[in-house]
């Protein structure tokens, strides 16, 4: 047996392991669990994909339960994450608007999945 012939047989043949679905999330989880694990950020971000800017008085009416305090917390680490963004949009008597950021609206496909995962979910639990 030649040399080459030897080395051939000799290293074992390697399969291709299947590549990974995701990237590896290190920090990523993180940052999503931040922005989409709290009660209220999921629904801040739908009503305003659905309804456009909205003041606090607005968004409160259609979080049914919302206190003003978790509201108020809940915008200010929306904002914080870069998710929403707030404007002074009158000064006598004040009046703020909160409007989803490039990113804050980015996030449109990922609830619309969401939503359809749960109604195929719902499906298959009441079949």
């Amino acid at each position: 047996m030649s040399s080459d012939a030897q080395t051939a047989t000799s290293v074992p043949e390697q399969t291709m392991a299947n590549p990974p679905r995701f990237f590896e999330p290190g920090e990523a989880f993180d940052t999503i669990q931040e922005i989409t694990g709290r009660k209220w950020h999921l629904r801040i971000v739908y009503h305003l994909l659905e309804a456009g800017p909205m003041g606090f008085s607005a968004l409160k009416r259609v979080l049914d339960g919302v206190s003003s305090k978790m509201l108020s917390e809940s915008l200010s680490a929306l904002e914080a994450q870069r998710i929403v963004a707030r404007e002074i949009v009158s000064d006598q008597p004040v009046r703020v608007e909160y409007s989803l950021t490039d990113r804050g609206s980015a996030l449109e496909p990922a609830i619309a999945a969401l939503l359809q995962w749960d109604a195929e979910f719902d499906r298959v639990e009441d079949d």
